[in-house]
């Protein structure tokens, strides 16, 4: 038996997807295509993807009463993210004797499988069918052959028609109310009216706590939830928009615990302070503004800045990156003298001294530590304090 798989988002499944899959069915004579909609796909960390229950309903309304055509659930029952060696590992174990996978690809995808997990074992797998539209760049896709050919990849071509339309304009259509009845199926179009997905609005809290469950782990996650609490009591505390300080907090560490594919995937390469050559510990405050923007819609500078700089602090930082800064180190996690300390002038309304003391304390363990730099933009911040501090206490 020839299998071709089919994998992707599908947020949505729309006609392109099905006018492919079909194509290369003839083309290729397989006995049936299998449509799997991925689960938290990796890759796409900084967009909000529609749920995996959604995609799933949608790639079954698609495909429902064609011939040839099947859905699996393989990947989003999995809690974890989604990779392709752990799919084929389970097809394998479920297939019919001699049956042979073929993973379909876009030629575009072609030049990155060198850098999917586990890629060798990936190759050894299955064979690949690379979607080839009109108009892409001859010389590249022969050079991408040629690269997956000497790492060992089995690869197909399939010249495809060019299929006018994205999941990503049929989103944004939706979004602005326009028709897409032209672009995906009418049993399609139906679920997502039922289920007003892709109708533009902003997440709640709560939905932003249980999204943030998914990315981090308990230990990161109960320290957000401090965090926020500690946000919203210091906030109180000094005049500040509870309910930015409350977000801010929540989502300072969204990115904490990304990988460094993902990183590079949002665009993160290298060290994230030219001021600073260590490892980068502080590449996930900068990843985390744009996290907090993408893929939950937050667009406050105030609550960006403080996701930006809640590490290192940084001079002038308004009101809200400073009860972040401050309250990342005072949370009720935090246990110790030194917190103490700090927790002590906060409470006093000494906001300045207590931000001054929290700099003090992070340079000084820092400088105990053997071999570890100094970030620049710490010290500036102390600098900041301790000229401003002085007014505090006039």
């Amino acid at each position: 038996m020839k299998t071709g798989i089919f994998g992707g988002t599908f947020d949505p499944i729309h006609n392109g997807h099905l006018f492919s899959a079909e194509a290369i069915k003839k083309i290729l004579d397989f006995d049936r295509i299998i449509f799997i909609p991925t689960g938290e796909p990796p890759h796409k960390v900084a967009r909000r993807v529609t749920s995996a229950c959604d995609r799933f309903e949608m790639v079954c309304a698609a495909i429902q009463g064609i011939e040839g055509f099947e859905v699996s659930d393989i990947e989003i029952k999995r809690k974890s993210y989604t990779y392709t060696y752990d799919t084929l590992m389970e097809l394998k174990e479920n297939a019919e004797p001699g049956e042979e996978f073929s993973m379909i690809i876009g030629a575009d995808t072609l030049a990155d499988i060198f850098n999917w997990h586990r890629s060798q074992d990936v190759f050894k797998l299955c064979s690949f069918v690379a979607m080839k539209r009109p108009g892409s760049d001859e010389v590249q896709f022969r050079e991408n052959m040629r690269r997956a050919a000497e790492a060992g990849a089995k690869v197909y071509t399939a010249e495809i028609p060019q299929y006018d339309v994205s999941s990503t304009i049929i989103r944004q259509a939706i979004a602005k109310g326009e028709d897409v009845s032209v672009y995906i199926p009418y049993k399609v179009k139906e679920y997502i009216e039922k289920k007003n997905l892709y109708i533009s609005r902003d997440m709640t809290y709560s939905e932003i706590c249980e999204d943030l469950q998914r990315l981090l782990s308990v230990k990161r996650f109960t320290h957000s939830m401090g965090v926020a609490e500690e946000s919203v009591r210091l906030a109180k505390i000094y005049g500040a928009d509870v309910e930015k300080c409350k977000l801010a907090g929540i989502l300072h560490d969204c990115a904490k615990e990304l990988t460094a594919k993902q990183y590079v995937w949002m665009g993160f390469e290298g060290n994230c302070d030219k001021d600073y050559e260590g490892e980068n510990v502080l590449l996930h405050a900068l990843a985390g503004a744009v996290l907090a923007k993408e893929r939950y819609g937050v667009c406050d500078e105030e609550i960006l800045e403080a996701i930006r700089c809640h590490i290192t602090g940084k001079p002038e930082m308004g009101l809200v990156a400073q009860i972040v800064f401050l309250a990342d180190y005072t949370e009720k996690g935090r246990e110790g003298t030194f917190y103490e300390s700090v927790r002590e002038k906060a409470d006093k309304g000494l906001l300045y001294e207590a931000m001054l003391e929290e700099c003090d304390n992070t340079l000084i363990y820092n400088l105990k530590k053997e071999k570890l730099l100094i970030c620049v933009q710490t010290v500036k911040t102390r600098n900041w304090l301790v000229s401003i501090s002085k007014q505090e206490r006039k």
